[in-house]
């Protein structure tokens, strides 16, 4: 029995000597720290997703930062500023000087830079998913000055011309023009100091895309025209149309036009104002020149065509000056010439005695236009003093043109040489002083994809749209450019120049 006792109590110690022994030959494993290590890299992971989540939202939500616009246009996440037809423009507000004023006059800076930062957001969103109205600018702005583009600024190809209110000088706009950098000659000379620039509703649709308060309280604001319309001049031939930008340089920011170049702007139009003023101090009215918007005519299939008129004003930048007073007797009446003349090609070469010109080709014979005889009153009347117009079949005599050899002369040089054009026509837009026609179905020749665009006089009332014209060889246009857009649109500016 002591025996078995003994050999228990052996077999005990036997065991704890194993576990004992155990312990000191395994040293007890240290799991504390790998866990505190995989919980810190757990936790930033969870605070880089969380980052890069917040990032996203700010990157995606503020497309008006440089850093956003890089990200999103990088990836092709956001669309260039796109061209919007009437019927499809984003629903808005239009505001005057006076409402503008009590709008934006009375916020804090602070809110004046919230609020321009919504509305750039907006614009570079092309409005999509936007809250609330567009703000709409309407009234009449003259131009004080204008200035070229550059890769430096937030647009980068067209002119932006600074106007103020005509009524409200307290309201300066930077009118942004954005055109094809081949263009930007053209536009620039046309935006002279002291032209007219109205902005009317349901014509003109130009939100605003920046607001500032300047140092001496006047109020200015940033617009670009949504629409990009042809413009065209109410005074001479020149005109031009606006595409919408590929690109935009965020990181040069808004306003466009600097404090220094606002101030020369302000100088060079007090000049122009002087020079306008008679020896006794009392104003004359300014030159009734305005740029009015063309709009672009609706094709058979219901979409809206994208515009691409171009033509060339005169070459030199000049300011407008005070019209001379018109003659009370008007000019002779032009010699009396033979009725019929031989024909003239079209893009042929010119001869120099028009009597003796023969026909080349296979180009379509142009009927020279009838003059009247010497006893017949030539002119009847002078325009507004802008340009003469004749009695029907009173005019100088020149080439007569149908639609079809009017397209021909788009690569030609115009200069020095007078043409009519005749045809039937139906109104497709009527503006102001001008309109757009297009060939009518029943007219024999017809050109596709060829539009005139005719500036009346100031006292002549356009016809409505979607009215008939008819006009003969009594009755002509004048030609006075044909310029072709790069889609193939054929765009050919003519005057009226003749009165009943």
């Amino acid at each position: 029995m002591a025996d078995r006792f003994s050999s228990s109590q052996r077999s005990v110690g036997r065991r704890r000597s194993s576990r004992d022994g155990f312990g000191d030959r395994d040293p007890k494993p240290k799991g504390g720290d790998g866990l505190f290590g995989w919980s810190v890299f757990l936790l930033l992971l969870i605070g880089l997703a969380a980052l890069c989540w917040m990032g996203t939202l700010y990157i995606f939500g503020h497309p008006e930062e440089p850093l956003g616009y890089a990200v999103l246009h990088k990836f092709k996440k956001l669309e260039a500023p796109k061209r919007f037809s009437e019927t499809a423009a984003p629903k808005g507000e239009f505001l005057d000087a006076r409402k503008l004023l009590a709008r934006y006059g009375t916020m804090t800076p602070r809110r004046l830079e919230n609020e321009s930062d919504k509305l750039l957001r907006d614009y570079i969103r092309n409005y999509e998913n936007m809250s609330g109205l567009v703000p709409y600018i309407v009234g009449r702005f003259d131009i004080l000055d204008s200035y070229q583009l550059t890769k430096d600024d937030f647009f980068q190809s067209g002119v932006v011309a600074v106007a103020q209110d005509s009524e409200v000088p307290q309201l300066i706009v930077e009118h942004v023009f954005t055109t094809d950098e081949r263009m930007v000659p053209t536009l620039h000379r046309s935006l002279l100091t002291g032209l007219d620039i109205p902005v009317q509703r349901s014509i003109n649709l130009s939100p605003i895309i920046h607001v500032e308060r300047l140092p001496d309280g006047r109020l200015k604001l940033t617009t670009v025209p949504i629409q990009y319309p042809d413009y065209s001049a109410t005074q001479g031939p020149g005109g031009f149309s606006l595409e919408p930008p590929p690109t935009l340089n965020v990181e040069a920011g808004l306003p466009i036009v600097s404090p220094g170049k606002l101030a020369e702007a302000d100088e060079r139009y007090a000049a122009y104002r002087r020079k306008l003023a008679n020896p006794n101090n009392a104003n004359l009215n300014p030159p009734s020149n305005a740029l009015v918007p063309v709009r672009p005519a609706t094709a058979t299939g219901g979409q809206t065509p994208e515009p691409k008129i171009a033509q060339e004003p005169p070459p030199a930048r000049e300011e407008p000056a005070t019209p001379a007073p018109v003659a009370s007797t008007p000019p002779p009446a032009p010699p009396a010439e033979p009725r019929v003349l031989p024909a003239i090609p079209v893009n042929g070469p010119q001869p120099a005695a028009v009597a003796t010109a023969p026909a080349v080709g296979t180009d379509v014979p142009l009927k020279p236009f009838m003059p009247g005889n010497q006893a017949a009153t030539a002119v009847a009347s002078t325009a507004n003093g802008k340009w003469q117009t004749y009695k029907p079949g009173q005019m100088p005599r020149g080439r007569l043109l149908g639609m079809k050899d009017a397209r021909k002369l788009a690569a030609s040089d115009l200069a020095g040489e007078r043409l009519y054009l005749r045809g039937d026509f139906t109104v497709t837009a009527s503006v102001g002083n001008s309109a757009v026609l297009r060939s009518a179905a029943s007219d024999p020749d017809a050109a596709p994809n060829t539009r005139v665009v005719v500036q009346f006089p100031g006292n002549v009332q356009p016809p409505d749209q979607g009215a008939t014209v008819a006009r003969g060889e009594d009755r002509p246009f004048l030609v006075t450019n044909v310029r072709q857009t790069p889609d193939g649109q054929v765009n050919i500016y003519v005057r009226e120049v003749t009165s009943e």
